[in-house]
């Protein structure tokens, strides 16, 4: 598919979407207050650039694939609907967090508006579509090289069956002498005689760097769009290549993050930790009062260095739950670590004290870190952070865990026997959480852990 086309399209089926949007709000307000005065009503006002933002975030990562060459009413219909979706939760969100008081008609009918119109427009611009760009696509010829194997690989098969019927292929015989001097004799008699509109090379890591430049200067003379696509056998995954000047930069990440998933996450976390805060101010005054008639000596939070995103250190705060200088009294408790690993843990640890079992038997002592959350050095669900000494002690494979921030509440710390999980599989519920995390595994991993909390499960 032609970039160009590509970006047509996708700004045709998106400023439709917008104008979709627009409208499905304006005849909402309409409908519901029976008379259009929403530039003087300034919570709709707000609300309506609140929802435009978010949609434009939504439809960057949900989108129809606009490199097919046409683009199927199944697919306009499901992500409009997953778009809908999204805007629904993110309107009653913010509706419940922010108390808007939002018109619960004008929401309803705004998202039925919305969805229809949609779809409407979306048929509309599909047949715009192939106005526009059929006759284009249907007379798009190019010239393909490649060896005979990268040719028939896997990889490539999209690409060739895109392009059946309207290419030409330059076969890389490497058997054969000379190979590299007969195709670019080739792809010029091409050029000169055919219809060329673009010049793709399936090409390998290890393929001839002077073929590549023969080619790239082929292009470039006779002003042939050239695309340089390599089978990727060096074991990359979501790998973007970024051009800088005279600089190639090949950018390798291989747990990735959609940029809609952590503007939420975090935005969650601002909002739900704010909020847990304040509330729960009066509770942590009355620990601090439990802690200090209980335990004069020491502080009421307990501060200690863990390790968090990608290695970053930080200060995590819990209420203070054991005896003073209790990290001095762990070399000697050691010999009664019930945790394989470098995890310490026992059961009925002398150091804790008579308010900090209540505390961890309640799970309370772990509230203050709502701070670290709201920091940004934690999040609500992720691993849970270890101190530094143990995080320096796990092995190697295990720092993956640190590739995502801390967080609250875990896989491990939501599953109700989790005190007699060992650390090989704690580890793995965390390289779980990793490659699964999503929305839904977040909500559900909270919830989990309320219910625990109630059951009162801590140690």
């Amino acid at each position: 598919m032609p970039d160009d086309v590509k970006h047509l399209r996708r700004f045709l089926y998106n400023f439709s979407g917008f104008i979709t949007l627009s409208i499905a709000y304006f005849v909402a307000y309409k409908f519901r207050f029976g008379e259009f005065k929403l530039f003087e009503d300034q919570l709709y006002v707000l609300t309506y650039g609140l929802i435009v933002l978010f949609w434009f975030i939504v439809s960057m990562k949900i989108e129809v694939n606009f490199e097919s060459n046409g683009i199927s009413k199944k697919d306009i219909i499901i992500v409009t609907l997953k778009r809908v979706l999204w805007l629904f939760i993110y309107i009653s969100c913010i509706d419940f967090v922010a108390k808007l008081g939002l018109s619960r008609i004008y929401i309803g009918v705004f998202i039925v508006l919305y969805f229809l119109l949609g779809i409407l427009l979306k048929f509309l611009c599909q047949g715009i579509d192939k106005i526009l760009f059929g006759s284009y696509l249907k007379d798009y010829h190019c010239v393909i090289i490649g060896t005979k194997e990268v040719l028939n690989s896997y990889e490539f098969k999209n690409i060739i069956k895109e392009f059946e019927g309207k290419s030409e292929f330059i076969v890389l015989d490497n058997e054969k002498k000379d190979v590299f001097e007969y195709a670019t004799e080739k792809l010029c008699r091409q050029i000169k005689n055919s219809i060329v509109d673009e010049v793709i090379l399936l090409a390998e890591f290890d393929l001839n760097n002077v073929f590549v430049k023969q080619v790239i200067e082929i292009c470039k003379i006779t002003g042939r769009k050239l695309k340089i696509m390599y089978k990727n056998n060096m074991g990359f995954e979501n790998a973007r290549l970024n051009i800088n000047e005279n600089c190639l930069t090949l950018e390798f990440q291989p747990i990735k993050f959609s940029f809609l998933y952590r503007f939420i996450k975090r935005l969650l976390d601002i909002v739900i930790s704010t909020i847990a805060l304040i509330v729960l101010s009066p509770l942590f005054l009355l620990i601090a009062i439990l802690i200090k008639i209980d335990s004069p000596d020491g502080p009421v939070f307990f501060v200690q260095e863990r390790v968090g995103l990608n290695g970053r250190r930080f200060k995590l705060i819990k209420f203070r739950t054991m005896v003073p200088d209790a990290d001095k009294m762990k070399d000697q408790l050691m010999k009664y670590n019930e945790m394989d690993g470098p995890v310490f843990k026992i059961t009925n640890d002398p150091r804790i004290t008579r308010v900090g079992k209540i505390l961890r038997r309640l799970n309370l002592d772990e509230l203050p870190q709502l701070i670290n959350v709201l920091k940004g050095e934690m999040s609500l669900v992720g691993p849970r952070p270890l101190e530094t000494r143990e995080a320096l002690g796990c092995e190697f494979e295990h720092h993956i865990r640190h590739s995502v921030k801390p967080g609250l509440t875990c896989i491990w710390q939501a599953t109700h026997n989790r005190n007699d999980v060992g650390y090989s599989e704690w580890m793995r519920m965390d390289y779980e959480y990793i490659i699964k995390k999503n929305f839904l595994l977040d909500v559900i991993l909270i919830f989990k852990t309320l219910v625990l909390i109630f059951k009162l499960n801590g140690r």
